[in-house]
């Protein structure tokens, strides 16, 4: 590589002497040369801009097998050809020639490089590109810039393109006309660029032979241009997330080759009526929302549906006659449709189907005791947020292909029937918000794929079943608000690993919080209030990770969390004095509550380390000494209670460091000296924050600090910057004591036996009678 890159040199001259470290054996200390740490191989050469000159480059670059990195900008060439020979070096994913004077087409073979991740061509005046499909070879490619190259040689190809996608990028500014010129165009999909602004230009319905029209999630405004009916090759358009507004153009039931139609999430309204669906016998998807449709009791449409998605529409109350006509459905969500009838009036004979949500409507009566003949086929099943009443059914344990259930929200009554444990593939289980009583069967374990339980706020009670340990996958346990009792079992510990949120509050658990709830090691809610819990919160509470919030990259807070996970995931906390469901944000939600119990102790300083709790709830219990100096340190935090606890000394200043805090109260302890002040607790000048206190002084509070009680008698900063190191100085200290105690009493011993001989002579006969009586048994 030494030999390549000297032959290269060889080449061109550099007046400015810019190459003068090129010489010696090391050829990775030369300037512009960088090698692999550890093979020691040339990976990258920068000799961009250093006024370098030539006749053309050399191909001894070829020998350079491992150059990932080629910045040859600003070399000065007397008007040569473009080297074609950079087409072969398939290895290099960046190339910047820009600033070149060659002269000539652009090499096709340029499409070979694979792997190119960037490509700079810009500027270089004398340059030509007389095609563009090279380029969509390069398949790695994220940065192009063919500034001031000339294109006009592309103008005739492009009035014959058939397919351009553009999806995915930052486009931005409004469709033009123009783009009603590709005649011959097929496929165009815009999609997902968000900057793209404007109205849909009419001129698209000039383009006769289109089949694929995508503009979704972008910035559009004005209403669906009825030029798009004149698309009569049509087979998809996808308008969603655009914010069109307006109603549906009758023309568009016209495209009788129309598949797959999808305009939800926009600002749709009006009327659906028969003829928006005239002549789509091809339609396999429908994809609508918030609008009304009035059709006709009997009406036969002309489709037969596999994915229909009626979000948030006005269908008349009972359930459609067409959608129960559509036999071939694979995907079914209306909701927040209205609709009241019966699951038996609804989903009957529905084979295929895979999906069913029809959350949020006003669904009576019970769940069919044949529902898994009624949709043999089903994975996800969403009925939460309806009237459903009656009996869990032994049905739906036949319901072998089950993924997803959610029942909540609804007024569901008896048991939870044990052959549930059954459904191996269920991966949800929501049962929360009915009226659900007796004990969780041990069968539930059986179950073993489950990752979100929800049985919450039920009349449930009993203990919770040990068999859970056999559902390792577990990441959401929420059991609050129910009648269970007994202790917080260690195997939660032990086994269920992948825990991300338990909780427990409302019940009847008593004793103490076990050590083996700190090998959860991915919580990020642990609520534990409103139980009988005793004894001290444990010191290892500090290690949960999952509460530890990473500021390695700016303000973008990174927990050890997917958002696959919890896209769907839902459940309610008390943060900030109120009950509140989170939903859609739940995965950056990171609480501790454990108040209203009976623990005693310290707090422990190490619980300062969880940097991401957004909510600390510690109220309501027997807790004394001082609050950490360290709590500063907790800069997520949002909301902070330790009201009603028996905590003395002065409030640390560092609390003036919780930007976010926006609710706290340390009222009915027995906190003396001045409050802080400073940064967000200026903006916290409730005097009931600190009730309770009459040692405290400062404003808020009407009383005035005496001038000595101003000043402390060792400064917060010594006492936080120290308040680890005691932790390691009472060690110290206890190892001291045990050594100097073992040390008493083993000379206090041998001491009498080694300065007295007849001590000593009458111990050894002692134990020599011993020894004999053991052996002999004499």
């Amino acid at each position: 590589e030494r030999k390549a890159l000297l032959k290269f040199r060889e080449s061109f001259s550099d007046p400015n002497s810019a190459l003068s470290s090129w010489k010696g054996e090391y050829c990775c200390t030369w300037l512009g040369i960088r090698c692999d740490k550890f093979t020691g191989h040339v990976i990258s050469l920068d000799l961009g801009n250093k006024g370098l000159q030539g006749e053309t480059l050399d191909s001894s670059l070829l020998e350079l097998k491992h150059l990932s990195y080629l910045d040859l900008s600003g070399f000065v060439f007397q008007y040569n050809s473009f080297p074609a020979f950079i087409g072969s070096m398939k290895q290099l994913q960046y190339l910047n020639l820009s600033l070149m004077s060659f002269y000539d087409v652009v090499p096709h073979n340029l499409g070979n490089l694979s792997s190119l991740r960037v490509l700079d061509l810009s500027h270089t005046y004398h340059l030509l590109v007389d095609d563009l499909t090279w380029i969509s070879r390069l398949s790695s490619l994220e940065h192009l810039d063919l500034s001031s190259v000339d294109l006009s040689p592309t103008k005739d190809l492009l009035k014959n393109l058939e397919e351009l996608d553009l999806a995915g990028n930052r486009f931005y500014g409004q469709l033009p006309e123009e783009i009603g010129g590709l005649k011959k165009l097929i496929y165009l999909d815009l999609s997902d660029n968000v900057f793209i602004n404007g109205t849909i230009p009419n001129s698209l319905g000039k383009l006769s032979a289109l089949t694929m029209l995508g503009l979704s999630s972008n910035n559009l405004s004005g209403t669906i241009p009825s030029s798009l009916g004149d698309l009569r090759e049509l087979i998809s358009l996808h308008l969603s997330f655009t914010g069109l507004s307006g109603g549906i153009p009758l023309p568009l039931g016209q495209l009788s080759n129309l598949e797959h139609l999808d305009l939800r999430y926009n600002s749709l309204d009006g009327t659906v009526f028969e003829d928006h669906f005239a002549k789509l016998s091809k339609l396999s998807e429908l994809v609508v929302g918030s609008l009304k449709f009035k059709v006709k009791l009997d009406w036969v449409p002309p489709f037969q549906l596999q994915w229909l998605t009626l979000e948030s529409c006005d269908i008349g109350g009972q359930f459609p006659q067409w959608v129960q006509m559509q036999k071939e459905l694979e995907f079914l969500s209306m909701e927040n449709c209205s609709i009241s009838d019966t699951l038996s009036n609804s989903i009957n004979n529905f084979k295929n189907l895979t999906y069913l949500h029809l959350s949020n409507n006003h669904i009576q009566g019970p769940i069919p005791n044949n529902i898994s003949q009624m949709v043999p086929s089903l994975q996800y099943l969403y009925l939460d947020q309806n009237s459903i009443n009656g009996f869990l059914p032994d049905s739906l344990c036949e319901m072998k292909s089950l993924v997803y259930m959610d029942l909540s929200r609804n007024h569901l009554s008896g048991n939870i029937p044990g052959c549930l444990g059954n459904l191996h593939n269920l991966m949800a289980m929501k049962l929360s918000f009915n009226e659900i009583s007796g004990v969780v069967p041990n069968s539930i374990g059986g179950a073993s794929s489950l990752q979100w339980l929800h049985l919450n706020n039920n009349n449930l009670t009993g203990k919770l079943p040990f068999t859970l340990k056999n559902c390792p996958y577990l990441t959401v346990v929420d059991i609050g608000e129910n009648k269970f009792l007994g202790k917080l079992p260690k195997w939660i510990g032990n086994y269920l690993l992948h825990l991300e949120v338990l909780i427990l509050r409302n019940n009847n658990f008593f004793g103490l919080i076990p050590f083996e709830v700190c090998q959860l090691l991915k919580l990020q809610i642990l609520d534990l209030a409103n139980n009988n819990f005793t004894g001290g919160i444990p010191n290892c509470f500090g290690s949960f990770s999952g509460m530890v919030v990473n500021f390695s990259k700016s303000n973008n807070y990174q927990f050890p969390t997917d958002y696959v996970y919890w896209q769907y995931e839902s459940f309610t906390q008390v943060i900030k004095g109120q009950e509140r469901e989170y939903s859609e944000i739940s995965r950056f939600v990171v609480n501790m509550d454990v108040s209203n119990n009976n623990l005693v102790g310290k707090i422990p300083w190490e619980i300062t380390r969880l940097s991401g709790l957004i909510g600390l709830n510690l109220s309501h219990n027997h807790l004394v000494g001082k609050i950490p100096q360290r709590i500063g340190d907790m800069k997520s935090m949002e909301s902070f209670d330790l009201s009603n606890n028996n905590l003395s000394g002065t409030i640390p200043t560092s609390l003036s460091d919780l930007s976010s805090i926006s609710r706290l109260n340390l009222s009915y302890n027995k906190l003396s000296g001045k409050i802080p002040t400073g940064r967000q607790l200026q903006t916290l000048d409730n005097p009931s924050i600190y009730e309770g206190n009459p040692q405290l002084c400062g404003a808020p509070l009407p009383k005035k600090c005496e001038e000595a009680s101003m000043v402390p008698s060792i400064t917060d900063n010594h006492v936080a910057a120290n308040e680890g190191d005691n932790i390691i100085d009472d060690k110290v200290l206890f190892s001291i004591v045990i050594t100097c105690g073992f040390a008493t009493g083993f000379w206090g011993v041998i001491g009498f036996l080694v300065f007295n001989k007849r001590w000593r002579q009458a111990y050894f006969e002692f134990a020599e009678e011993r020894i004999i009586s053991r052996l002999f048994g004499g």
